[in-house]
């Protein structure tokens, strides 16, 4: 059955992304690297994490950076296209407004990636598999009347 709340929820819950798609990766490049950032103009707390790249990923981070700019490691995995996973936090993290959350997706375009479909072209954004994507999604609780369009600014560096 069904159960409807007796009072309006308090929160929800946003998935966000960090993307960069101005990269091209050259032929046979292993550990190229991909950076994208992001700021949280708002109060949030951090949930999950889901990161998606294609057949050339080979690992994918993402890090907090605090004001001083040191880096804080908040997941590395070792990426597989065919067992794309999201990674729920233990615990929730809260996050300040002006968090600048990283991500880092590192690529492996030689032929020692059995997944590589063509090692000899370079590989830029697109949505085939045979192209590549850099996209760091996360989820975040805010209030339930916070704005998604408003809420988060995001550049690549």
């Amino acid at each position: 059955g069904v159960i409807y709340a007796r009072t309006p929820p308090q929160q929800r819950v946003l998935t966000l992304q960090l993307t960069n798609h101005s990269f091209v990766i050259p032929p046979e490049t292993d550990d190229y690297k991909v950076y994208a950032r992001g700021t949280l103009p708002n109060d949030a707390t951090l949930l999950s994490f889901f990161p998606h790249m294609h057949l050339r990923g080979k690992r994918f981070e993402y890090d907090l950076q605090h004001p001083d700019g040191s880096i804080e490691p908040l997941l590395k995995v070792n990426y597989d296209f065919h067992w794309q996973l999201s990674y729920r936090l233990a615990t929730p993290l809260k996050l300040k407004a002006g968090t600048v959350l990283l991500a880092v997706a590192t690529y492996d375009n030689t032929e020692n990636n059995m997944h590589n479909p063509n090692p000899k072209n370079a590989v830029i954004w697109g949505g085939q598999t045979y192209e590549e994507m850099m996209v760091g999604f996360f989820d975040v609780a805010v209030p339930a009347t916070t704005d998604k369009e408003a809420f988060f600014e995001k550049r690549s560096r």
